[in-house]
């Protein structure tokens, strides 16, 4: 049964090293008191009735996903010598802006770690993120999602080659007082 799971994870692309942590990225924010605000707007009057009588479907055929082609899953090259020799280089990142404070949050009270599970291309793009571990509040959760995916990175390397990496990238959510 092990040997199933190593080679789908090869198969899929998916490299069995270990997973590096980052350093912790630090986001402070003040606390807001809470005031009232009043907002008016006028209500939009509609000249048809609501819900429309009639609904319009396109005919389209359904599909069968399994009989769909399946990409080619790409082959990488690796420098043997760079695992060897230890010259294996971890990412760094470039472009970071820190996350949003959400203002909501700050009124709130919020404050929290979230960890994220961040993938990185060759190319040092992140092609995805996702939370490992919440800060308990899905609004900090989403403004750090939101923020990693706009950074870059200088890539991993393996010898000269750049190699995509797999990152954990804690996000501590501090309120100043």
């Amino acid at each position: 049964m092990a040997s199933n799971q190593t080679s789908l994870a090869e198969n899929l692309g998916e490299s069995t090293e270990p997973i590096e942590t980052l350093d912790v990225i630090e986001v402070t924010g003040t606390t807001v008191t809470k005031t009232s605000r009043t907002f008016s707007f006028p209500l939009p009057t509609i000249d048809r009735p609501w819900p429309p009588t009639t609904i319009h479907t396109l005919g389209a055929p359904d599909l069968d996903m399994d009989n769909l082609p399946q990409p080619a899953i790409p082959r990488i090259l690796l420098d043997r010598i760079g695992t060897t020799r230890g010259r294996l280089k971890s990412v760094k990142p470039l472009k970071t802006e820190r996350p949003l404070y959400p203002r909501m949050a700050r009124e709130q009270g919020w404050h929290g770690k979230v960890v994220l599970r961040t993938h990185i291309s060759s190319d040092g793009t992140v092609t995805s993120a996702t939370v490992k571990e919440s800060s308990g509040f899905s609004l900090l959760d989403e403004s750090a999602v939101q923020s990693v995916k706009g950074w870059s990175f200088e890539p991993a390397k393996n010898g000269e080659f750049t190699v995509a990496s797999t990152v954990d990238l804690p996000i501590r959510f501090d309120l100043l007082q």
